[in-house]
């Protein structure tokens, strides 16, 4: 019995750990300013490739560098699928993360104001997302279109990303 809640402890741990090194993923790079032309898209994507891997180097069999999307131009069109690319990463790997801990990790606190508690873990993470209340996932998917809406916009501050910004750079 020692044995296994040592073994507990160890990996309780270790996903602490894991989830620990992962918020630095999203931490903004320290790297000194980088001044991107949308007028060169197509280059940036030819140098960064090369530099990203010198055996391959620039790799595009759909032709997706060529496209008019919307028609806004080849060069807001690669801006687009740049910034589509980051961002779905990102929420992958925030999805990876959020799958790992609900698949382990039960909150002490109650999910809803009525008191009811968080889905058990003993669930797969499917079936505590169907547990989960139709009010607490409106409120989810309101939350994402709020940031969606807010990234498409600028926040305000910034140019869109069709128009310049830095790809990835969220407001």
């Amino acid at each position: 019995a020692n044995l296994v809640y040592n073994l507990e402890g160890t990996m309780k741990c270790a996903i602490l750990f894991s989830l620990a090194a992962v918020a630095t993923a999203f931490a903004p790079a320290k790297t000194g300013s980088v001044k991107t032309q949308v007028a060169s898209a197509k280059g940036d994507l030819e140098a960064i490739a090369e530099k990203a891997n010198p055996i391959i180097k620039y790799y595009d069999p759909l032709n997706l560098a060529d496209a008019d999307f919307y028609g806004m131009g080849n060069d807001a069109t690669i801006a687009f699928l740049r910034q589509s690319e980051i961002k779905h990463g990102r929420i992958a790997m925030f999805a990876f993360v959020g799958y790992v801990v609900q698949s382990n990790i039960v909150f002490p606190w109650s999910q809803t104001l009525a008191g009811a508690a968080h889905p058990s873990a003993d669930l797969a993470p499917e079936a505590q997302w169907d547990a989960v209340p139709m009010g607490a996932k409106w409120q989810i998917f309101f939350v994402i279109s709020m940031l969606e809406l807010w990234d498409e916009c600028g926040g305000g501050q910034l140019p869109h990303y069709t128009a310049g910004r830095k790809p990835g750079q969220y407001p």
